[in-house]
């Protein structure tokens, strides 16, 4: 059977109908659903993503290491691998030994996320120091007993700093070469440009957590044959 109340059209006299108070607030219900999704999906934004390599720098270097150079939004690649490190008395391309080691990782097209280069000081710890104190501010870095470092903060590279550390280490020296360093030290510089949308302090402190460890595998790789301590964190970096 039909409903009629449906059927029949309303009179004129009926009192008007009164609307439903429960919409006003399923339309605020409804707006602030949209606002929180959407800034949900702006402070998340699933459109970006990162890629950083599992294996950097000699395969010293992991994700974790490489993740606070990285920006919010990109893709870091290491172009051409970098053979491992050795000793420097170890036979060489030229067969002289190696004794300039050194790894980039890129950033998108064209931006270094990093750059490490290990080698022993050829014209001594003092000549550098001074060499960078003229680039920029240069302040200490205490890596430990017997170690030497500092970060220099480059008036030309805005945003950008360069770390030194500098380890004892007594190695044999290559055979054959000329112009070798005497073993003493082998040094390990990390630098990089800082990426949009990446931390400078948190780059700057990434890069002396770097250093020292990629110069605690380089005491091993040089076979240093004096006792090397380094300790177990990098110092703090001050921005």
């Amino acid at each position: 059977m039909a409903d009629v109340a449906h059927i029949i059209p309303r009179s004129p006299d009926d009192p008007p109908r009164r609307r439903s108070p429960v919409r006003p607030w399923h339309a605020a219900v409804a707006l602030a659903m949209v606002a929180a999704v959407s800034g949900g999906l702006w402070a998340w934004k699933p459109w970006q993503s990162v890629e950083l390599p599992e294996h950097t720098c000699w395969g010293v270097l992991g994700r974790s290491d490489l993740k606070p150079l990285a920006g919010p939004d990109g893709k870091a690649t290491e172009p051409k691998p970098s053979r491992r490190i050795a000793t420097p008395a170890s036979p060489g391309p030229l067969g002289t030994g190696d004794l300039d080691y050194r790894c980039y990782v890129s950033w998108g097209s064209g931006t270094t996320l990093l750059d490490v280069d290990v080698r022993p000081p050829k014209d001594g710890i003092d000549n550098y120091r001074q060499s960078d104190a003229v680039l920029g501010q240069v302040a200490p870095l205490d890596f430990g007993s017997g170690a030497t470092g500092w970060v220099l903060d480059n008036r030309n590279t805005p945003g950008g700093a360069v770390v030194r550390l500098y380890v004892p280490c007594d190695y044999e020296a290559p055979k054959g070469g000329s112009g070798q360093a005497a073993p003493s030290y082998l040094s390990v510089r990390v630098t990089g440009d800082v990426v949009h949308g990446a931390s400078p302090a948190k780059a700057h402190q990434a890069y002396a957590d770097i250093a020292l460890k990629v110069g605690r595998a380089a005491v091993t790789a040089y076979e240093c044959r004096n006792t090397v301590t380094l300790p177990s964190t990098a110092p703090r970096v001050v921005s």
